[in-house]
């Protein structure tokens, strides 16, 4: 998968608090906090909320013939905001602080993975 794409991701914006890559089974095979940041869920908290998060855009990516294609989910919570991108098989899940601009974060995600796409691979 792509090399470096949640450090990346976390520089966009120092409220980015998590950036993290879960594939297809539900696990975090990239990611990490920005400096300073503690998670607000113990491990399998965590671990569930990734395989929900999951299962949702699966869900929503089967009706793309009918709304088009699935291109990000944004959750706000009181403590924190969760922006959920597919990525091949699996999601790119990013939290931020809940100041953050989501929209702005949304933006420069997006265009970072719009350009972080492989030549002749499909859109996912």
């Amino acid at each position: 998968m792509q090399r470096n794409l949640c450090e990346r991701v976390i520089k966009l914006d120092k409220n980015i608090r998590f950036a993290g890559i879960v594939n297809a089974n539900g696990e975090v095979i990239e990611g990490g906090f920005q400096q300073g940041i503690q998670p607000l869920l113990n491990g399998p908290a965590e671990q569930q909320m990734y395989i929900q998060s999951l299962s949702n855009v699966v869900t929503l990516k089967q009706y793309a013939d009918m709304l088009g294609d699935f291109r990000y989910s944004i959750t706000e919570h009181d403590k924190v905001t969760l922006l959920t991108f597919p990525l091949g098989d699996g999601i790119l899940c990013v939290s931020a602080s809940p100041k953050a601009d989501s929209a702005k974060i949304r933006n420069k995600v997006a265009a970072l993975l719009k350009g972080n796409k492989p030549r002749g691979s499909k859109k996912v």
